[in-house]
Formats: structure tokens, C-alpha cells, sequence
């Protein structure tokens, strides 16, 4: 006899794991994880889905987000769903990964336990609970990817920024970094951007500062980097 599938179901942990990626002040990569009393390692944010609370499952991801910071993500998307009866010893587990973008912020922001680890050759710095160190390169590689052929940059930026700080985004996430021509005809020639009126001045000329005229994940562009794998 078949197992009941309500009972199957509800047998299985599913979880909403979430990925979020910031800028640190010193032009890095980091991602926020917290500490639970009763695990030995931090972990990224997760949790389940809360039907009278979460009409989808970004809702989740929000909630799972707003518990540790109190600032609100630029970007969600799913990266990959997994699950298995290995990855969790509590027993059968299912997580939707979702990467999340976030302006740079200041350490105020952050709830209790909460924490930025950086990004160091690809995966965090330390070690992560459960399976978290693979779902941060699952995530890292699906941003890798995409940043190449989309507007993202602008989604780990301040809302005023300047060209160079996009050009720098690519320089954190790839190590490389297309020429200021490409980024001026990408960024400026599709309208996605609009000039502020304001200046940031330093040791060079004065740059412009620009903020995005519109939502801009429905901007798509041909692919940097042809021979790029990730």
C-alpha cells in the first residue's frame, strides 16, 4: 500500500534558504548569515513557509530576510531547489535558494546574531551550517552569470551612484571588468539610468551621479564575457 501523501508531505522539512549578497566598504563581496544558540556554526537565513502570513514564496524570503535586517532587499530570484534525506540530520529536507541583492548599509541595520561573513575565492570565509557553504557558490555562480548580461549591478549600488562604481561591481563579482565605453553604452543608451543633477568630486574630474529611471531586472543586454564559465 501506497504511502499517504499528506503524511509524506508533512514529513519533509521545506524551507526557504536565502542567499543575500552585499558590498562591504572596503569593495568586497559578503554575505549575511546568523548564529543559533544550538548550532556550532553560523548559518544563512531560512525558514518555513507561513501560509496565513506568505502569499508566495518571495513573501518567505522577505520574512526570512526582515528577521535579521532591517533593510529591505533591491532583488530576489530562485536559484536552485534541492532536497534530499542527507542534508539535514533532523530528517527529509527541501529548500527553495533564492540569491537576494542588497545596497550597501551600515552595521546598525543588523538584528541580533546577525552578521556579514565575507566572500573569499568564491565561498564564505568560514565554515556554515548544514549545506549553506554550496548553496553560496550555487547562488555565487548564478550571479556570476547573470551580472554579465543584465542590469544587476545597479542593485548592489547606493541609489546615487557613478559609472565607475558599476564598472567596480563587476571588478568585485568576476575580477574583471569591461572598459568604461561598454559600460557608458550598456548603461546610458538603453534609458535605464537618469542623471541626478549631482556631482561626486574627488582627486579626478567631478563624475556624475546617476540613479535608475525604472525597474531594471527587465533589462537584458548581449553577454560580456563570451568565454566566461562559472
Amino acid at each position: 500500500m501506497s504511502p499517504d501523501p499528506i503524511k509524506s508531505l508533512n514529513t519533509a522539512l521545506i524551507s526557504i534558504d536565502l542567499v543575500a549578497f552585499q558590498l562591504s566598504t572596503k569593495n568586497s563581496l559578503r554575505v549575511l548569515v546568523h548564529q543559533l544558540p544550538e548550532n556550532n556554526y553560523p548559518q544563512l537565513p531560512a525558514g518555513r513557509i507561513e501560509p496565513e502570513f506568505d502569499h508566495c514564496l518571495e513573501d518567505t524570503a522577505k520574512r526570512q530576510l526582515s528577521r535579521l535586517t532591517s533593510e529591505p532587499a533591491t532583488y530576489f530570484e530562485q536559484v536552485v531547489t534541492i532536497g534530499d534525506n542527507q542534508r539535514d540530520s533532523r530528517g527529509w529536507s527541501l529548500t527553495v535558494v533564492y540569491y537576494v541583492l542588497m545596497r550597501p548599509g551600515n552595521e546598525q541595520s543588523l538584528k541580533a546574531g546577525a552578521a556579514w561573513v565575507d566572500v573569499v575565492n568564491g565561498q564564505p570565509a568560514m565554515t556554515l551550517a548544514y549545506d549553506h557553504n554550496q548553496l553560496v557558490m550555487e547562488a555565487l555562480d548564478r550571479l556570476k552569470n547573470k551580472i554579465q548580461y543584465s542590469a544587476l549591478p545597479v542593485y548592489l549600488l547606493p541609489a546615487e551612484f557613478t559609472l565607475a562604481d558599476i564598472q567596480n561591481v563587476f571588478t568585485v563579482i568576476l575580477d574583471k571588468a569591461p572598459p568604461m565605453r561598454s559600460i557608458r553604452n550598456r548603461f546610458l543608451n538603453c534609458d535605464l539610468l537618469e542623471d541626478t543633477g549631482k556631482k561626486r568630486y574627488g582627486s579626478n574630474r567631478p563624475a556624475t551621479l546617476y540613479q535608475t529611471k525604472r525597474q531594471s531586472e527587465t533589462w537584458l543586454f548581449d553577454r560580456l564575457y563570451l568565454t566566461t564559465k562559472v
